[in-house]
């Protein structure tokens, strides 16, 4: 029998995104004023932070691994 909380039954798992030449995961970011999005962060806990917009990151803008 097939269960869905079998983790063999789930696939592979991607690979994390880089920014540059680090591994960034993604997580929710909320600004007022600039709303919310899903931002890459550093395995370390920092934002990765796009040095002309002084925000953080989309991890969608991130490159994949």
């Amino acid at each position: 029998m097939s269960s869905k909380n079998n983790p063999e039954n789930r696939g592979t798992v991607t690979e994390l995104r880089k920014w540059k030449g680090k591994k960034v995961k993604p997580v929710l970011y909320i600004q007022k004023g600039v709303g919310k999005y899903i931002a890459a962060m550093y395995e370390d806990g920092n934002l990765a932070i796009d040095p002309n917009t002084k925000l953080p990151v989309a991890y969608k803008n991130a490159d994949a691994a």
